[in-house]
């Protein structure tokens, strides 16, 4: 049986922790295992860039002590003989140093926040070959490849990885979120990339199973940082994964759905902390709960646009989607009525840009400090009470937006952020029962 197995920053975050997966891999007979950094070392390394940009290099020595300081620490309890990978953790943080000298914007940053997964990897490669494990490390970038337009080259990334890893009674060790793009530049596959990694070489090597590993018990009916009383879901589908993973769920990164959805390769979520805990298995098949989990989302803003110019017109919103198709952001939830837009969105890089545009179609309302709050569940539209039950859960929460209809798995609602978490409480008591 081919297994992928992906490991979270946490899972890997010290040298216990490190000995944990190793037992795992082991007990699961893992073929490829694909490492994040170790958990707060991606965060440090964006400090870093943050830094140089903003004209202060001198705040980037303390985060580099920060950073020797917890790999020495975690080499010296793991490892029988570190000098291997001391030497290594040497060069790479005279690497990042360099950069930061000769820094260019956005190459030098992406080569700076790929140092972590490439060290971590290296560490857990050098503790199973010491362990007398046939072990191979893998370098993700010379698979790992975008085209122009950010997609992953899978023609490149089939003929490279299977050609890697043909070998029997071998684990072969990797890095997640990073990649060559197509200049042949270091880079990344955004937060969360680990798991869309995972789920591409699950494809690659035609995988039986993909598996996330990471310090929960699968997939939660809601969240349990907020929530008390909350439960892991045994068996779920790919669709109401990728609503949930969409909306909030922290646990599962969304890109990591399609691929395996696509090739029917089940993905499994496990906790390290707690091997023997069943998880979450989602497949393309799966009973449908009347009330599945809610998931939420923060940091949304609100755009309203009001134009007489919508009335009784075609065309319209044609010109609004061109405005977020220009700048590449994509909308969450939009609603309209006879004169005015409003559309929801997760990422306000381009905002100025946006509103400055669309104020040539009318006037624009802006509002920050949104949730989006989504409830996956069996949404038929032929049932009756079934809107009305869920918004009656919220009976004292104002809500801004709904969205209802566009599948028969979810329903999307807008609120304000400062209302989140008594929402999500007041949802697990209505909806679930608890």
């Amino acid at each position: 049986m081919i297994k992928v197995l992906k490991f979270g920053g946490t899972s890997v975050g010290s040298a216990a922790n490190m000995r944990k997966v190793a037992d795992i891999i082991r007990a699961e007979g893992a073929t490829v295992t694909v490492l994040s950094a170790m958990s707060g070392t991606t965060d440090a390394l964006v400090k870093i860039s943050c830094s140089v940009k903003n004209g202060k290099p001198e705040e980037v020595t303390p985060v580099l002590d920060m950073l020797e300081k917890k790999y020495t620490d975690c080499m010296t309890k793991l490892l029988t003989d570190p000098s291997d990978c001391m030497e290594q953790m040497g060069a790479v943080f005279d690497l990042i140093r360099y950069q930061v000298h000769q820094y260019v914007p956005g190459v030098s940053d992406r080569v700076i926040q790929a140092q972590g997964e490439l060290l971590t990897s290296a560490i857990f490669n050098r503790y199973l070959t010491e362990q007398g494990e046939r072990s191979v490390l893998l370098h993700a970038p010379g698979f790992m490849r975008t085209q122009p337009d950010g997609k992953v080259d899978m023609d490149h990334l089939n003929r490279e990885l299977a050609a890697q890893t043909h070998a029997s009674n071998t684990y072969y060790v990797t890095q997640g979120f990073i990649c060559t793009n197509h200049k042949g530049e270091l880079d990344n596959l955004g937060r969360g990339g680990s798991d869309y990694s995972a789920a591409l070489m699950g494809v690659a090597v035609l995988a039986d199973e993909v598996q996330i590993w990471t310090d929960i018990d699968g997939m939660h009916n809601n969240d349990p940082r907020y929530v008390e009383k909350t439960y892991p879901i045994r068996h779920m589908t790919f669709d109401d994964a990728a609503e949930l993973a969409y909306f909030g769920a922290k646990i599962l990164h969304p890109s990591t759905i399609q691929p395996c959805k696509e090739h029917g390769i089940p993905v499994r979520l496990k906790n390290t902390m707690d091997p023997t805990a069943p998880g979450t298995l989602i497949t393309n098949e799966g009973e449908q709960a009347q009330f599945c989990a809610v998931a939420a989302k923060d940091n949304i803003t609100v755009i309203r646009i009001h134009s007489l110019r919508m009335l009784m017109a075609y065309g319209f919103l044609r010109k609004v989607f061109e405005v977020f198709e220009h700048h590449k952001t994509s909308i969450d939830m939009i609603t309209t009525s006879e004169v005015s837009v409003s559309l929801t969105i997760d990422n306000d890089e381009h905002l100025d840009a946006i509103v400055r545009e669309l104020q040539a179609l009318g006037t624009i309302e802006i509002e920050r400090n949104n949730s989006i709050i989504c409830i996956v569940g069996d949404m038929d539209h032929h049932k009756a009470g079934l809107v009305w039950r869920i918004t009656g859960s919220l009976n004292t929460i104002p809500v801004k937006m709904i969205s209802y209809g566009a599948n028969d798995r979810s329903l999307v609602m807008l609120i304000e952020t400062g209302n989140k978490i008594k929402a999500l409480q007041d949802i697990n008591h209505e909806l679930f029962n608890l």
